[in-house]
């Protein structure tokens, strides 16, 4: 019996030791992902509803012994920039290796190199209907179903077709004399790369495989 109760009395104690750096662990990590949104948030001001989460358990004990972070997710809930708004844009990262001197010596999160990684945005086609409003060609409306995109000209409904050319997705009207309608990409900040356009019910989405952080991402990141 004196066996058994100082067995349960070492497992609750080993439990409390478990426990308490469980939630220290977590601690640090919610620390981390507070300093990276508000860092985010200065540098990108015309942003709104930004998410900043660490994947990875133990975290602190991976990142100290092996500079590595499982997994980074970022998310804001809109960008507004030069009269369009993305909405739901995401940046996923698998694996993120850091600066370990820098985090110990400066608690700074200076990232040295990430694995796979996607980024993506969406735009409505309500959006980018008043954006192609200011171009003046007689487009009314732009409606986006799946792999389709239409326009309005002149109280008739035509299908164009829509593709990225460099920073901008260009929209090809079939009738002669309209020239084509364009509207920005999200800043390379937000979405940095040139992405494949897919066509959905009333909205278009950007997305992209890349192979480093936007700079001003990093940065953000880095700052103490």
């Amino acid at each position: 019996m004196k066996k058994l109760v100082i067995l349960v009395v070492v497992l609750l104690v080993l439990g409390a030791i478990v426990g308490g750096l469980a939630y220290a662990d977590v601690h640090v990590r919610e620390l981390a992902e507070e300093h990276a949104e508000q860092q985010l948030a200065k540098a990108l001001p015309q942003a709104k509803g930004i998410d900043v989460e660490f994947d990875g358990f133990p975290f602190t004990l991976g990142v100290l012994l092996d500079g590595e972070v499982e997994a980074l997710h970022v998310r804001i809930g809109a960008v507004e920039e030069a009269g369009l708004s993305a909405t739901d844009v995401s940046l996923d990262v698998d694996t993120i290796s850091l600066d370990k001197d820098a985090l110990i010596d400066e608690q700074r999160l200076v990232v040295t190199d990430i694995g796979k990684a996607t980024a993506q945005a969406f735009v409505t086609d309500d959006d980018v209907s008043r954006v192609i409003a200011t171009q003046n060609v007689g487009v009314a409306k732009i409606v986006f179903s799946p792999g389709k995109a239409k326009g309005v000209y002149k109280g008739q409904e035509l299908e164009v077709k829509a593709r990225v050319e460099g920073r901008l997705v260009q929209l090809a009207v079939p009738m002669a004399g309209v020239p084509p309608l364009v509207f920005p990409l999200p800043s390379m900040d937000v979405l940095p790369c040139s992405p494949q356009l897919e066509l959905l019910e009333g909205k278009a989405r950007l997305a992209c495989s890349i192979d480093d952080l936007p700079p001003t991402l990093k940065a953000a990141m880095a700052k103490g």
